[in-house]
Order: C-alpha cells, then sequence, then structure tokens
C-alpha cells in the first residue's frame, strides 16, 4: 500500500514539474531591452565568475543560481528566466552546440584568469608575473585571443617544449567541463586549451619540462595547497583567487588571459 502512495505521489510530482514546464514558464516570456539588461531574469551556473560578478558586484535583482549549465539552459528554454549569464568562451561553444541559443552581442562585463602557485613557490610567481605583461603584448597571445573566440578552438601544437630541464609541476582536470580553457584534444593525445597554451609558452620561456598532474578539482586544490604540485590552472576566475590567496591556501598570478562576459538568449528569428 505505501509503495503504491510513492508511486501515485512520483506521478503526480512528475505531472506537476511538467505542467509548470509547458505552459507557466512560456507565458513569461516578453520582450528584452539591453538598455535595461539589469532588469532581466538571469540564470547563471553556481560558482561560475558570472555568479560572482552579477551577485557581488552588479547585484542584479532577479539572479537564479543553477547546479550546472545544463539545468540554466532548461531554464532558459521553458521561459523561467531571459538569459543565461556565462563568460564568452563558453557562450560560443554553447551556441555552436544549440541552435536555438544566441549571444547579445554587448558583454555585460569582464573577467581574467589567473593560476594559483604554491605557497612556497613564490620564485614562480614572480617570474611568471614578469612574463604576464610580455605574453599579453605578443602575437602569440593575439593569436590564443583569435581562437579562443571562436565557435570551435583549435589548438596550436607547435609551442616549444623543454625535455631536459627543471621540472614544473602543473595541476590541471582534463576531465572536467573546462573546454575550451583545459580539456582533453583526442586528436593530440595531450591536454589542450586556452590555459595548457599559457603554461607551456611560461614554461618555454624560462626552461622548464612539465610534468602534468590531471585529476579532479578537489585533488588539484589539495595538491597546491599541500605543495604537491608547482602551479594549477584550469580557469581560475580572478573574482575568487583574492579570497582563495587571503585564506593562506596559495597565491595567485596577474592575470594572464581576459574575456568578457556575455548574456545568451533564445533565438527568436
Amino acid at each position: 500500500m505505501r509503495s503504491r502512495k510513492r508511486i501515485a505521489l512520483r506521478l503526480l510530482c512528475m505531472l506537476a514539474t511538467l505542467g509548470m514546464l509547458s505552459g507557466c514558464g512560456r507565458e513569461a516570456e516578453r520582450e528584452l531591452d539591453m538598455d535595461d539588461w539589469q532588469s532581466w531574469r538571469i540564470g547563471t551556473p553556481l560558482a561560475w565568475s558570472s555568479d560572482y560578478y552579477l551577485s557581488e558586484q552588479v547585484r542584479v535583482p532577479n539572479l537564479y543560481l543553477y547546479d550546472s549549465i545544463g539545468d540554466s539552459i532548461m531554464a532558459l528554454r521553458f521561459g523561467y528566466v531571459d538569459a543565461i549569464a556565462v563568460d564568452a568562451l563558453y557562450a560560443y561553444s554553447m551556441v555552436a552546440e544549440y541552435s536555438d541559443l544566441r549571444i547579445q552581442p554587448e558583454p555585460i562585463g569582464e573577467d581574467s584568469l589567473v593560476a594559483y602557485i604554491t605557497n612556497g613557490r613564490r620564485d614562480i610567481l614572480e617570474q611568471m608575473n614578469g612574463y604576464i605583461p610580455k605574453f599579453k603584448a605578443s602575437e602569440a597571445y593575439a593569436d590564443l585571443v583569435g581562437r579562443a573566440n571562436a565557435e570551435e578552438f583549435v589548438p596550436d601544437t607547435d609551442i616549444p617544449e623543454i625535455t631536459d630541464g627543471e621540472v614544473l609541476r602543473v595541476a590541471i582536470n582534463t576531465g572536467g567541463s573546462g573546454y575550451p580553457y583545459t580539456y582533453y584534444d583526442f586528436v593530440s593525445g595531450e591536454p589542450q586549451g586556452v590555459d595548457i597554451e599559457f603554461i607551456k609558452h611560461f614554461a618555454a620561456e624560462y626552461g622548464y619540462t612539465i610534468e602534468w598532474f590531471d585529476s579532479s578539482w578537489d585533488a588539484c586544490s589539495l595538491a597546491i595547497a599541500n605543495g604537491d604540485v608547482d602551479v594549477f590552472v584550469y580557469a581560475i576566475s580572478l573574482y575568487y583567487a583574492g579570497e582563495v590567496e587571503a585564506m593562506g591556501t596559495c597565491l595567485h598570478s596577474d592575470p594572464y588571459f581576459n574575456l568578457d562576459l556575455v548574456l545568451v538568449t533564445q533565438n527568436k528569428t
């Protein structure tokens, strides 16, 4: 008897959810004015830089946080939010995968990527901060920006690599949702992405041989805090890095890559 009641309750919950998705959300659709975007209902994945920017910097009144980007997309499609806020690089990959989405042309903010460095290697921090202005003024950086801000990231596989230098232990996470920042490229059989290219250029500049530590975010965070690795790169936002450094967990570099924060809406055309 109890099992039947549970089944009935589940069915009622499913029907109620379907009714909400197919009805209420659709009725909430409205015309959007980009000049008034802060009044929109905006969804964003929890703990992304867009979350921090909109909740702490801009403080938009109608911000909805979702566990994943997939949940955010479903909320947009069913009319529960007017737009999804994400970084531009990820937005390009979204619209390439989903033809019913489009990027609003005007950015709503900016973000920057930094590297985490273990507390015991301030020498690496000084080297990296000295190198970053040179890197950002280079043709290699301009080329990286162009390839990153595209529907598909095409990696540069010709960056020189040192094989007999001092080992630089670099933590990465190619198993997460880090495209196009850090991911495993099945064509080259190696880690690739914006973060990977930056650290490769840095290592080549100072004669380091990279030793990858490829694991989960939690494992990489623990490794950098314990000094088991020297550097951790994985789309680390400057918005969060200051708080981590203030807690004494690790150090962070100056920004090595700049990107826009944008709004993704449904394509009505």
